[in-house]
């Protein structure tokens, strides 16, 4: 069932076993799965079903640090199905590499392994509808062993990836579970109703209600046994600490680590890749790019010989696909491309790159003292770029252009990968939550649960420690699922 809480009695209470805030990748499939599993859900969307500038207003956030417009603009959403109404539908999985502590970078590392995400990683794929869970870059299978490859597959430092995308009619999960969340009577779907306070009994130990509010001026009450926050990186962090009536400083904020570890995938355009012969055949990557995404990146062996973070490159089209769906922050990135003085080369590919950012606690989310239309303190982000993040990504370049210049079918005409004035967020905000064994070192446990309380939990990529090289919304769903596991055994 979906309700409008706009138009319901004021002070209204609902009650069910699970509440949900926020339904994007993250709320929408834990909401489902628990349904599914007999567990009864109220899933609380701050905005409709559909865009709406009002509420899509409430985004607005004080920008510090390193932070520029580009980061932030355009990467969330506050209608039913989140961000994912602008989402690539590209899947990766992580891979062992990413679930480990590495040496050279502070603070990395996950609670666990790739062997507890593994069976999630499986039942996400068939959800998503993908045909296997993990893709590797063959070219016996892709059809195209006859043609010769930028990179070579014997090179020490890059190696080739490949990533596959969701089928279209997956890809924005609002219209494509509205049904599925309006028919089924174990589902009430409050939308238009923001969270605006999370209520901790006198103990502050354990969540007793929390507050929405809309803008007809009304106030609602949600109850249940279990809470769960899926709202993003940014409002994740926001609403545990605005929620400082009877904890100080904001709920799970005993270490001061809410709000801290922000992480996006910065991005940036690498250059052109002149191809050396413009009459030479398309190679297997150039072939391959009108339909896919395809490109390298660093191995765990070039990564632990030059203490690199994740990086990933890859050819876009210079006409993409139009019944593609491209994420907005790397369409914004490229489109300036047009403008740019091209090559005299009549044959060039466009090279656009993500890399990990370094979990650094300085880059974080607090609170601003300025009140938004509903009169919730609005977020602020200090985006802190470490020089070891820029010096990872500039190597991880270099590395790239040697192993194509090696090939012998082009040479890379490299931008300069510095500073907030051409670098941007990936729109994969992370981080703020992160998952821990130890309370001092996170603020949530491996199964989301904030540490400090016995009932509410995060979902979503705010959990992620690290963020690896890979695009997260796929680990973002099997985490969900996982969570769905552990939640539904507490309501038996």
């Amino acid at each position: 069932m979906i309700i409008g809480g706009a138009n319901v009695q004021d002070g209204r209470t609902f009650e069910a076993d699970v509440c949900i805030v926020g339904s994007g990748a993250a709320g929408l499939t834990l909401a489902l799965d628990l349904a599914r599993r007999g567990a009864s859900v109220i899933l609380v969307e701050s905005g409709g079903m559909v865009f709406q500038k009002q509420s899509n207003d409430l985004l607005d956030i004080e920008l510090g640090g390193q932070s520029t417009p580009a980061l932030i603009a355009g990467t969330r959403e506050r209608f039913f199905g989140g961000t994912t109404n602008h989402w690539g539908g590209v899947c990766r999985t992580f891979d062992d590499f990413e679930f480990e502590p590495h040496p050279w970078v502070p603070n990395s590392g996950w609670p666990f392994g790739l062997d507890a995400l593994d069976p999630y990683y499986t039942a996400a794929a068939a959800l998503l509808g993908l045909p296997e869970v993990r893709r590797t870059y063959d070219p016996e299978a892709l059809g195209v062993a006859d043609r010769p490859a930028l990179v070579r597959p014997t090179e020490r430092d890059l190696q080739a990836a490949i990533w596959r995308r969701v089928p279209l009619e997956r890809v924005r999960m609002g219209p494509w579970r509205k049904d599925e969340v309006s028919s089924n009577p174990k589902i009430q779907c409050v939308v238009h109703t923001t969270i605006a306070q999370i209520h901790p009994g006198p103990s502050g130990e354990k969540i007793t209600s929390m507050e929405g509010r809309t803008f007809s001026g009304r106030t609602l009450h949600f109850r249940a046994r279990d809470y769960v926050l899926c709202t993003g990186a940014v409002e994740n962090a926001r609403l545990l600490l605005a929620s400082d009536a009877v904890v100080p400083h904001g709920l799970g904020n005993e270490h001061d680590l809410v709000g801290r570890y922000f992480m996006d995938h910065p991005a940036n355009v690498l250059g052109q890749l002149l191809l050396t012969d413009p009459d030479a055949p398309a190679s297997q990557e150039e072939h391959l790019a009108e339909n896919e995404l395809v490109g390298w990146t660093t191995t765990p062996a070039a990564r632990r010989a030059h203490k690199l973070q994740g990086f990933m490159s890859w050819v876009f089209p210079r006409r993409p696909p139009e019944k593609l769906p491209y994420e907005l922050a790397i369409r914004e990135l490229v489109q300036p491309l047009g403008q740019r003085q091209k090559p005299s080369s009549s044959r060039y590919l466009n090279i656009v790159i993500n890399w990990e950012q370094s979990p650094n606690p300085l880059s974080r989310v607090t609170l601003s003292p300025k009140l938004d239309a509903l009169g919730i303190r609005k977020p602020h982000l200090h985006w802190a770029v470490t020089a070891e993040d820029l010096a990872s990504a500039k190597k991880s370049c270099e590395l790239f252009s040697v192993a194509v210049a090696r090939a012998g079918l082009g040479r890379v005409h490299l931008e300069e990968v510095a500073g907030p004035v051409i670098t941007m967020g990936g729109g994969h905000q992370m981080g703020t939550t992160r998952m821990s064994i130890a309370p001092k070192d996170g603020v949530t446990d491996v199964n989301g649960r904030v540490h400090s309380l016995d009932n509410l939990f995060v979902g979503g990529s705010s959990l992620f420690p690290t963020g690896g090289w890979q695009h997260p919304t796929f680990s973002i769903v099997a985490l969900a699922l996982r969570q769905a596991d552990f939640l539904s055994s507490r309501h038996r």
